[in-house]
């Protein structure tokens, strides 16, 4: 670009103006989509029952989101459990080392032991269940 003097106008504004110019007439960035030809290479199957489903339409497509919980937990039966059921010594209370592995009050004790004293009763357990 040359830039030739005008009268009354400086050469610093002329050049201001241009690029200004040049930088509105850019044509905005556009993400196109995917080919119709594109193979899909998702599977469309239905949600198991207790999940929810959502569908968000987004530049690139739609995107579908699945979240839930099963209706029937693998581990339901410890949560019904009772302290007369877990207390292996007979004192009244539950503590880590009498829980069989992998029970879900394990991984729960501190939560659940409200006076944290190490040992869990019927009524802290009752408001596990």
């Amino acid at each position: 670009m040359k830039i030739l003097p005008v009268s009354g106008v400086s050469s610093a504004a002329l050049l201001l103006a241009a690029t200004a110019h040049a930088q509105s007439a850019a044509p905005a960035q556009t993400i196109a989509p995917p080919p119709a030809s594109a193979p899909n290479t998702l599977i469309t199957e239905l949600p198991p029952p207790g999940f929810r489903t959502m569908t968000m339409q987004t530049p690139q497509g739609p995107v579908t989101v699945q979240w839930g919980q099963p209706a029937t937990l693998p581990n339901a039966a410890d949560y019904k459990a009772t302290v007369e059921q877990l207390d292996a010594n007979g004192d009244g209370f539950v503590t880590p080392q009498e829980l069989p592995e992998h029970h879900a009050l394990s991984s729960e004790f501190r939560l659940v032991d409200k006076n944290h004293d190490g040992r869990i009763t019927a009524e802290e357990l009752s408001h596990w269940q």
